[in-house]
């Protein structure tokens, strides 16, 4: 019995210590490079409810509780945030008392594309339900919108795979294979050399047929 109140203690102390550390205000650094001044960053907030799993394709890291905020530095320009929903509910006491006392409600993973500017404060909008089941309708087709100080909407949310950053588009750009003003069996060689093993075997498949 000593030992179950003296971990239920240690679990309280440890979720207030991170409770104060996420609520001071602290910007989470979530992009490459030095480390930028505040002002020099757009912070964009995941209040209650919603968990950031990755800005601009870097896995960031999640915490133990969902009723926190954290705030997330972000470089002006395009920037890429895949989050999530997220919400606990209690469950009603059943004579088993092994079964669960508690459920989350989660939904797919989502993304928006902000288009941030340095000094923007930034959060997010969506509709959360009042008990688990009407979390679990939202959740299963879940919306949100990115919006500013003055609670304009600077983005929306979509499937994750919809939106391609800018940084993103530069990198794919430069794995393409440069053929221009390469000879044409020339070329060849170097898109032969770039082609998955798939695509090699297709393009076989309709040299033989010619």
């Amino acid at each position: 019995m000593k030992v179950s109140f003296f971990a239920a203690r240690l679990l309280l102390v440890l979720s207030a210590l991170l409770l104060a550390a996420c609520s001071t205000g602290k910007i989470v650094k979530a992009y490459d490079g030095d480390e930028l001044l505040a002002e020099q960053l757009a912070v964009l907030t995941a209040p209650e409810g919603i968990a950031v799993l990755s800005i601009n394709g870097k896995k960031l890291k999640k915490y133990l509780l969902d009723d926190i905020n954290v705030n997330y530095g972000l470089k002006p320009g395009e920037n890429l945030v895949v989050f999530q929903y997220g919400s606990v509910w209690a469950k009603a006491v059943r004579e088993d008392k092994d079964a669960p006392r508690s459920e989350k409600v989660t939904s797919e993973p989502k993304e928006v594309l902000i288009d941030a500017k340095a000094g923007e404060k930034l959060n997010f909008r969506f509709k959360s339900g009042s008990n688990a089941r009407e979390a679990k309708v939202l959740a299963a087709k879940f919306e949100a919108e990115v919006v500013d100080s003055k609670l304009n909407t600077v983005a929306r949310s979509a499937e994750v795979g919809t939106y391609v950053a800018s940084n993103a588009k530069v990198s794919l750009a430069e794995e393409k294979p440069e053929t221009s003003g390469l000879q044409t069996l020339d070329a060849l060689k170097v898109l032969w050399k770039a082609a998955t093993a798939e695509e090699k075997k297709t393009f076989l498949a309709w040299a033989f047929q010619k």
